[in-house]
This record gives structure tokens, C-alpha cells and sequence, in this order.
């Protein structure tokens, strides 16, 4: 069970790690992939600092929990995309559904199933 653990936590940081690199080399590809669009510089300059410090923070979560054997970590990641899918749902809820939302609910929510497993079952260090 743990090289489950391990292969999940593993991919859910390279998705994280993907994306944070995506949104600092390439805000606007990142924005139009995610339906957002920088009006000015300045939403450009928000789209690399706030986008990429949320998927940046969840790799490095990912990768103390693997490397440093420090799955704690892992509960702060899957709290970001928990409350990313929360959030989500509400905008359904208040906004109505939006075109193509399901794709994006989806992955939020196999990615904190996979952290939370992740946190669960992979060893502390010492």
C-alpha cells in the first residue's frame, strides 16, 4: 500500500510542479488553460505570483513528503486544492455551472484523495 501512497503523492507532484512552472515561465498560457486572462501587467505579474505560489507550494509539499519523509506536509497541500474544489463548488452553486467545469472538480478532487492517502500512509522520518 505504501508504494501507492508513494505513487500517487509522486504524481501529484509532478501535476503541481508542472503547473507552478507553467505559471512562472508562461502566465498567460497558464490563464488561457485555466480560462483566466491577465486584463493588464499587473493581473499578468497576479497570474505568475498567486497561481504559481498555490501548484509551487503543493510540489514542495510532495516532494518533503517523499524525500524527506515529512507526509505532514501533504495536509497543507491537500487543504489548498480542498479548498480550491470548495470554492468551485460554490461558484456552481451561486453562479450556476460554468462550461467545462467538471474536468477541473475532478482533478481537485482525485488530487486530495491522493494527498490525504499520501499523508495517511507514508512513514515519518526517524
Amino acid at each position: 500500500m505504501i508504494w501507492v501512497a508513494r505513487i500517487g503523492v509522486a504524481l501529484a507532484g509532478l501535476f503541481s510542479l508542472a503547473m507552478g512552472g507553467m505559471a512562472w515561465a508562461s502566465p498567460a498560457q497558464l490563464g488561457a488553460t485555466l480560462g483566466l486572462g491577465a486584463l493588464t501587467p499587473l493581473g499578468l505579474n497576479a497570474l505568475r505570483a498567486d497561481l504559481g505560489a498555490f501548484f509551487l507550494a503543493s510540489a514542495i509539499a510532495c516532494a518533503l513528503a517523499l524525500f524527506a519523509r515529512r507526509p505532514n506536509w501533504l495536509w497543507g497541500a491537500a487543504l489548498l486544492y480542498g479548498l480550491a474544489v470548495t470554492a468551485r463548488f460554490i461558484g456552481i452553486a451561486v453562479d450556476g455551472p460554468p462550461e467545462g467545469v467538471a474536468a477541473p472538480v475532478i482533478v481537485e478532487l482525485v488530487l486530495v484523495a491522493l494527498l490525504v492517502f499520501g499523508a495517511r500512509k507514508l512513514p515519518q522520518a526517524g
